[in-house]
């Protein structure tokens, strides 16, 4: 009787462990499911609960770092990829670390694990790329070109993204020569943008070129027409051609588009503001004097500022600005605030 309760009990403990892993198996089913769907948010929550019972399970623990990627947790999917064993990391796990060390801007990890890769699966032109973009972006071009033209000569010379980089950095070390062939290749194979002829552009026009730069500014100013830079590099090129008209088009649309009218004026009004409360009245009438560059119309940027120059004491540009308050007085749509401002002007221009 007693053999039978022994082996009565070790049955049930079976049969519970049975169910339990059952249970916990359909946990990670669960959390594959709701993958499937994209429902990242539960397959989260599934995959969490199935590694407190399972911690060990390598691929449940990266379907976890998966999800944090996807809803941008960063941290805590560098936190769940360092508890697979470094000798478990495999090309996946590698890529799940270079993203998210790029994405928190840690410029050391993003080299550590963009050069292994770029070491162990020298084929993987994704993270290639991705690394030379980064170097050229910290202005490490040296290390972009290098890591890029490896790629190129050794595994794939067709690649246009890593060669757009490869060119860029080329391009950043002042190695024009080598950049240009570069660049007309990439325009031939469809990369015919801004970037492109603006890049382009430049390093014509530093040989010097400016026949070629001229060309090749004119179609970036075609497909972008708000980049200041490229604005005033063709207007540069259109003065030494005597193409005078077209030249100072462009160096005012330079000037329009780096500091459109409506910014300027606040960002002057801003300025006045502070530096009245600090008591900078000399500053601050400068501002106000500034802002009428962007605003002629509205009076009371002549009345501040003939307040301003009154405070620090400029009694030349405090009646000039008076005088100019009251001949554009009558554009106030507040008569009563007119009224008066009107009269105070008067007032302190006779004194």
């Amino acid at each position: 009787m007693k053999q039978f309760r022994l082996i009565l009990i070790l049955w049930l403990c079976m049969a519970t462990n049975a169910k339990a892993n059952e249970t916990t198996a359909n946990l990670l089913q669960q959390g594959d499911s709701c993958l499937s769907r994209y429902d990242v948010f539960h397959a989260t929550q599934y995959y969490q609960k199935y590694l407190e019972a399972n911690p060990s399970h390598l691929g449940a623990r990266r379907k976890l770092a998966s999800c944090y990627r996807k809803v941008g947790n960063y941290t805590a999917c560098i936190s769940c990829l360092d508890k697979i064993p470094s000798d478990s990391i495999n090309h996946e796990d590698m890529r799940m670390f270079y993203y998210a060390y790029l994405n928190q801007n840690n410029n050391d990890k993003v080299s550590l694990w963009g050069e292994r890769i770029a070491f162990l699966f020298p084929y993987d032109s994704e993270i290639i790329a991705s690394l030379a973009v980064h170097y050229n972006g910290v202005n490490k071009p040296d290390r972009a070109e290098k890591v890029a033209k490896n790629y190129i000569f050794q595994c794939d010379s067709t690649n246009l993204y890593v060669n757009k980089e490869y060119a860029y950095s080329l391009f950043m070390q002042f190695k024009y020569d080598e950049a240009i062939p570069l660049y007309e290749k990439l325009i031939a194979q469809g990369f015919d943008n801004f970037e492109s002829n603006f890049i382009l552009g430049l390093c014509y026009e530093n040989l010097p070129d400016n026949k070629k730069a001229l060309k090749h500014y004119q179609k970036a100013v075609q497909s972008k027409n708000d980049n200041a830079t490229c604005l005033f590099h063709l207007a540069l090129i259109e003065k030494s051609f005597c193409m005078d008209s077209l030249s100072m088009a462009h160096f005012n649309q330079s000037l329009e588009v780096s500091l459109p009218k409506d910014r300027a004026l606040r960002t002057y009004k801003w300025l006045a503001d502070l530096h009245f409360q600090h008591s900078r009245y000399a500053d601050a009438a400068r501002d106000f004097e500034l802002s009428i560059l962007y605003d002629e119309e509205d009076p009371l940027n002549y009345y501040n500022a003939a307040q301003m120059f009154i405070a620090s004491k400029n009694k030349q540009k405090a009646k000039l600005y008076l005088q100019l308050f009251l001949a554009n007085a009558n554009r106030l749509e507040d008569k009563k605030e007119a009224a008066q401002l009107i009269s105070k002007a008067k007032e302190q221009l006779k004194q």
